[in-house]
């Protein structure tokens, strides 16, 4: 069974900022607020510094190396939910319901669109030969995209982020226990359904990624807005 834990990571070593802003701490305490059967605990860059000098020195240099914080909290999510088991959430998800249905499974995860698997609501039993896994893929995903021809954006999500899961996820074939959240559950269905609500975040995110997000929602509306401009230029060309 998964225990009743709350995890949360906020890293302000490098770009990260000081403390969460006013909206993302305001989601945090609705899972600080859980009633008191649930822990809560907050980790810092001290906190999963230390784990991995514990738990895993062998990645101790290589999470220490990480050029943003987001992704040394990538990292870090990983690690304690091997070693503690529980539910990691991110800051820019708040609490619809304590997530009790969950807890009678070894692995939760949550698919998102249009492909992939998320990493800012997570839950396990401690020990779960998934994330060591994840762990373990850690060096291989900084060798292949760690370039500096690859966009910042990239080199988080795929370095350590939701599709370096995604990689080590679809390449283990699936776990025994293992279930993944419905949209509705994970927020993006039926509000009677969900667990959780997804508020605006992305406290980490560079231009490419504001870039990459404006062309997600408005790809349709831009290539619109190219194909007017060529048939206009067509025409004064004339």
């Amino acid at each position: 069974m998964i225990p009743k834990l709350i995890h949360q990571i906020w890293i302000q070593w490098g770009d990260g900022l000081p403390t969460p802003p006013a909206s993302l701490a305001a989601a945090g305490h609705t899972w600080r607020n859980l009633d008191e059967s649930w822990a809560y605990r907050l980790w810092e860059d001290s906190d999963i510094d230390s784990l991995f000098a514990e738990l895993r020195p062998d990645l101790l240099s290589l999470y220490r190396s990480y050029p943003y914080a987001v992704q040394k909290a990538d990292a870090g999510r990983y690690l304690v939910l091997y070693s503690q088991g529980g539910c990691y959430v991110d800051f820019d998800i708040e609490c619809v319901r304590p997530p009790e249905v969950l807890l009678d499974n070894d692995l939760i995860l949550a698919p998102t669109e249009p492909f992939g698997t998320a990493i800012d609501f997570m839950m396990a039993v401690p020990g779960h030969d998934f994330f060591t896994h994840v762990l373990d893929e850690l060096p291989r995903s900084r060798l292949r995209w760690h370039r500096s021809y690859v966009p910042r954006h990239f080199r988080v999500m795929c370095g350590t982020g939701s599709l370096h899961l995604t990689r080590v996820w679809r390449a283990s074939g699936g776990f025994a226990g293992a279930r993944l959240l419905t949209a509705g559950e994970y927020g993006h269905g039926e509000p009677d359904e969900a667990l959780v609500h997804h508020i605006e975040g992305n406290s980490w995110a560079g231009w490419d990624t504001h870039a990459l997000v404006l062309l997600q929602n408005h790809w349709r509306k831009l290539v619109l807005a190219s194909l007017v401009l060529v048939v206009a230029l067509a025409f004064w060309l004339r």
